[in-house]
């Protein structure tokens, strides 16, 4: 007979089996653990994805705006169950602790990996492509015109540039991320009611609404709008990822999660809802245009100013988005690191800026060699052999979104099976609506998967194809004779 399970604390940054050198300072209250949330979020999706979106769904504004909502609601749901791990587990790494005390060390290393080769590096790739975007429209407006080859220049400055500053110091990464947050939300918020104050505009007619029937082309569809609006909510995750730095994490995490996504919920449903009350959804939808969908309803309510205030405020999105995705995905390397010595210099703290420096620059580097490698792919597959034109923009998030909202989905399943496995360990905060909210996004996340890969099937391959590696990588690492232990295993 096996023992039975003795009710554990939650694990505590005093608990930890690590030496103080490997130890991050708690530097980051809830003020900024919210605009992690947020500013994590709120990046290019909300200004690029609706036009993506129209495209997918025919424009009928009623299905729009309401896959807007479920998805929020759905990361919502989410969010809460996984607030109930970080409070349990307030550690550095996230959803690597959360699947390494669920299901053992093999599902904690292939979310690292996954971070590391699809994830979070294809975020970052994804959002200093959307920021080379912004910087290109704000020069054309200037009569300059941008090359290909400087666009990457561009998102390679800006990778580096802000890897530099959260190597620096947590509190010049959280500096950053709460002065883009502010102003980004404050921007988007504006969006929303411009329609509604801008002298002389007038509505559109968004009729019909909904569709008539229910086509297979429509439902596809649906699975590369939900591909863009899943991106455009991608982010929440980011906070337990850095729980370890955060003070009073059993009680600012779930808090912050609840907050943050309430209010990007209000924020981009709003914001649609104003695009498609300003423009026709033909207009939104039409491939031929170049601007942003939000860069044609400020230009059209403010003329002459307001498309590059709106291009200006892009910019400005997508570097606080860029900076939280580097803020936080190195403690995922930085986790996995303490755990596997064969790891080496992951995790290492820099002793004179306290942040895991290697980590950063290690990742930022593979983010910039995917916007390489997604330059090549645009240049051999969409004009060498002819398949569908996308950006480089739209390859990336797609390659990253689906293999995130698999371990997404795999994370919140932890719920269920820590609450099996461990009934008496103690819960500072317990997930609202257990077991239905968590189970509601368990089977959300099965039907958004299943649309997301039949719409984006080459991407979501590629992803998927790179995590099954992290297999073999694991395998090689623990035939180097460090085996992990489990947190409650000490």
């Amino acid at each position: 007979m096996t023992e039975p399970h003795r009710a554990e604390p939650p694990i505590s940054m005093t608990d930890l089996p690590i030496g103080p050198s490997a130890r991050l300072k708690q530097n980051l209250g809830l003020f900024t653990a919210i605009t992690i949330v947020v500013g994590g979020v709120i990046g290019s999706g909300i200004f690029l994805k609706p036009s993506q979106v129209a495209q997918a769904t025919d424009g009928y504004v009623g299905l729009i705006l309401g896959l807007w909502v479920v998805c929020g609601l759905v990361s919502l749901c989410g969010a809460l169950a996984m607030a109930e791990l970080s409070a349990m587990f307030p550690r550095a790494g996230g959803s690597y602790v959360f699947l390494n005390e669920a299901y053992g060390p093999l599902w904690g290393f292939l979310w690292a990996w996954a971070e590391f080769c699809v994830m979070r590096s294809g975020a970052i790739a994804s959002l200093a492509a959307a920021m080379a975007i912004g910087i290109n429209r704000i020069a054309q407006t200037a009569g300059y015109e941008v090359s290909t080859s400087g666009d990457l220049a561009i998102a390679i400055t800006s990778v580096v540039g802000l890897a530099v500053v959260n190597i620096i110091g947590t509190r010049w990464g959280g500096f950053v991320q709460n002065i883009t947050t502010v102003i980004k939300a404050a921007f988007v918020a504006f969006l929303a009611v411009l329609p509604f104050v801008a002298i002389g505009s007038q509505s559109v007619d968004m009729s019909p609404l909904w569709p008539d029937a229910v086509r297979v082309g429509l439902l596809i569809g649906i699975g590369k709008a939900l591909s863009g609006i899943m991106w455009a909510y991608d982010g929440w995750a980011q906070l337990p990822v850095i729980a370890e730095e955060v003070r009073n994490p059993e009680r600012n995490v779930p808090k912050a999660l609840l907050i943050g996504l309430t209010l990007l919920i209000v924020l981009y449903t709003s914001a649609n809802l104003a695009y498609h009350l300003t423009l026709p959804s033909s207009v939104i939808a039409d491939a031929n245009n170049k601007s942003p969908t939000a860069v044609m309803v400020a230009d059209k309510l403010m003329p002459n100013f307001g498309a590059k205030l709106t291009l200006s405020m892009l910019v400005v999105s997508v570097f606080g988005a860029l900076n939280a995705s580097i803020l936080t995905g190195p403690r995922v390397l930085f986790a996995a690191a303490r755990d596997h010595r064969a790891l080496g210099p992951l995790r290492s703290v820099s002793p004179r800026f306290g942040t895991p420096a290697v980590a950063i620059a290690a990742l930022s580097g593979w983010a910039i060699l995917l916007m390489v490698g997604g330059l090549l792919y645009k240049t051999v597959c969409v004009d060498m052999w002819g398949f569908a034109d996308k950006r480089l923009y739209d390859v990336l998030t797609d390659y990253c979104i689906f293999g995130a909202s698999v371990f997404y989905l795999a994370s919140v399943v932890a719920v269920f099976v820590l609450r099996k496995s461990r009934p008496d360990a103690v819960r500072p905060y317990k997930a609202l609506g257990y077991p239905y909210l968590p189970a509601l996004f368990v089977v959300s996340y099965v039907a958004i998967l299943i649309s997301m890969f039949i719409a984006s099937w080459i991407e979501s391959l590629v992803g998927l194809g790179l995590i099954g590696v992290g297999a073999v990588v694991y395998a090689l690492v623990v035939w180097s004779g460090q085996r992990p232990k489990r947190l409650s295993a000490r």
